[in-house]
């Protein structure tokens, strides 16, 4: 058993003796081929280094343009034949001397070709070039996509700058600027009735702005901006001060407005429409309260050398002048204050009146279920007191009052307003035999009637009237008859709405040769509803259709 023992010792022992061996031997092969490796990617690392020493490193892009060994030269070219021409907006922050809110600004685009402007990477792939450690190559493989991205500097030819100088000066709105006459004057305006144009404030400076245009090129800036530094002010004259102290003195004196009711709408004597009323040269009267007449001088030119002392020792008024497309002259009195016109007040007058008068005048009416009638006849309507408002509006022009007024008529209809119908009336279509009554625009009554009888020349006349009178229990008498009833409301003359208990039906044709002597016969209850219902003065439109749109609607 100690000989077995012994053995087995002995062979473990050598066993373990040869693996050791064995292990160091492949150890040794390990280290040699993990140096072996490295010396080789070193060795790759290098070589790829010394390969592109002469270039842009190993995985360099630039604006997205691979570029690995390429010269400098060789990128420049390619990345300028990718670049498209050069175009350079300017922006103008001032329009016709006035500040413009960013959104509503007015801009020119400008485009440079190569012969104008060229674009050049040289300078910045050199500096790049110059940064790029040939040993540090790795490092651009973790750039972002696209790698680097450089700007090209932009070098302005002569050519080029000349070029750009005439497209500037000879864009629109750029000439538009410039030929802005450089004067202050009062003349008319559309919306305020008078304004002061100032050509001398906020005026451009080609010259700066030109300069400002060329840096932004030049800088590789797509877009700019107008400084201040290219807007200037020039200098006031004496007579131009004297226009600005003048404008100041038109817009205090007026300071006031007169408001016209006139019902559904209000018409305005604002600043608008009361320049339009002051008296001007040349004009013979003046408003009432002033002095009734003004002496003209018979000779224009030797008028207008007429200095303003002159005029004053003369007795008649100082004249301002102001100059638009014509020459406009305001008259003041001797004291200085502006006058208004009286011929013009009274064409104010006539305008407001030729607006709204509508007794007298024909109407388009719009039937119930559509359609149109014209109506040329008939008692109703507005009439504006003209004698009385002239009057009224001179004298609130000598004051000049802040004031709502309500115009005195000769006839006043019930409602006020260009449609003086109004959306409370009576609506009767003799040809249908049908009567409506409307209260604010709805529906209150909807009944047949019977008219005046056709076959007997008792018509019923058509055109806008108005209920002048309400009586209950009224006796109606006319040639051969007498008859009662309860509730009359005349429109025109006898001619009127009333119940009719001596009929049974209403509506149809009965009309044609049954009909009345010419009122609006009703039914009992419509009729008490509406002579319960209806005010004196309510306007009542009566029409007959023609045939053919009557059988078609």
């Amino acid at each position: 058993m100690i000989i077995c023992s012994d053995v087995v010792s002995c062979i473990i022992e050598k066993i373990l003796t040869e693996t050791k061996e064995d292990f160091m031997k492949t150890g040794k092969k390990m280290r040699r081929a993990v140096i072996l490796l490295i010396l080789l990617c070193a060795g790759a690392y290098l070589g790829i280094a010394f390969y592109y020493m002469d270039g842009f490193s190993f995985g360099t892009w630039i604006n997205g343009v691979y570029c690995t060994g390429k010269s400098v030269e060789e990128v420049n070219e390619e990345l300028i034949s990718r670049l498209p021409e050069m175009e350079l907006e300017v922006v103008y922050p001032v329009c016709n001397g006035e500040e413009v809110l960013e959104q509503e600004r007015k801009s020119s685009h400008f485009v440079l070709d190569g012969q104008m402007a060229r674009q050049d990477y040289t300078r910045a792939l050199g500096q790049l070039l110059q940064r790029q450690r040939p040993l540090m190559w790795a490092r651009n493989l973790f750039l972002q996509k696209g790698g680097y991205e450089l700007e090209p500097a932009v070098v302005l030819t002569e050519e080029g700058k000349e070029q750009l100088g005439k497209q500037f000066l000879a864009d629109e709105t750029v000439r538009a600027e410039l030929d802005r006459e450089a004067c202050i004057r009062l003349e008319k305006d559309e919306e305020e009735g008078i304004r002061l144009y100032d050509g001398k404030k906020r005026r451009l400076d080609a010259e700066k702005a030109l300069a400002e245009c060329l840096k932004a090129v030049e800088e590789g800036e797509g877009s700019i901006v107008l400084s201040d530094a290219c807007y200037y002010d020039e200098k006031s004259s004496a007579e131009e001060k004297e226009q600005q102290a003048l404008y100041q003195e038109l817009l205090e004196f007026l300071d006031f407005e007169i408001i016209y009711d006139m019902g559904a709408e209000q018409v305005r004597f604002d600043r608008k429409a009361l320049v339009d009323l002051l008296a001007v040269e040349g004009q013979d009267s003046v408003a009432d309260g002033e002095e009734e007449s003004r002496k003209s001088a018979s000779d224009g030119e030797e008028e207008s050398r007429k200095s303003a002392s002159d005029r004053e020792e003369a007795g008649e008024p100082a004249l301002v002048q102001t100059r638009e497309k014509e020459e406009l002259m305001f008259a003041k009195d001797e004291d200085g204050a502006f006058c208004w016109e009286q011929e013009k007040i009274k064409e104010a007058i006539d305008k407001l009146a030729d607006t709204y008068d509508t007794y007298g005048k024909p109407r388009e009416f719009a039937m119930t279920g559509g359609g149109t009638v014209t109506l040329e006849k008939g008692n109703y309507g507005t009439q504006l007191d003209r004698k009385t408002e002239t009057k009224w509006l001179t004298e609130a022009l000598a004051e000049r009052k802040n004031e709502t007024h309500t115009p005195s008529y000769l006839r006043e209809a019930y409602a006020r307003g260009e449609n003086d119908i109004g959306d409370t009336y009576v609506e009767i279509n003799m040809t249908k035999q049908k009567l409506w009554f409307y209260t604010e625009g709805e529906v209150e009554i909807e009944t047949p009637i019977v008219t005046g009888n056709m076959m007997r020349r008792r018509a019923t006349p058509e055109g806008v009237y108005f209920v002048y009178g309400k009586q209950k229990n009224r006796i109606l008498r006319g040639p051969g008859y007498a008859s009662h009833v309860n509730y009359w409301m005349p429109v025109k003359g006898g001619v009127g709405m009333h119940d009719a208990l001596w009929r049974d039906e209403f509506g149809g044709e009965i009309y044609k040769k049954e009909g009345s002597h010419g009122c609006i016969n009703l039914p009992l209850e419509a009729a008490e509803s509406l002579y319960d219902m209806i005010e004196i003065g309510v306007p009542v439109v009566m029409y007959y259709e023609e045939e053919e749109e009557a059988g078609n609607s």
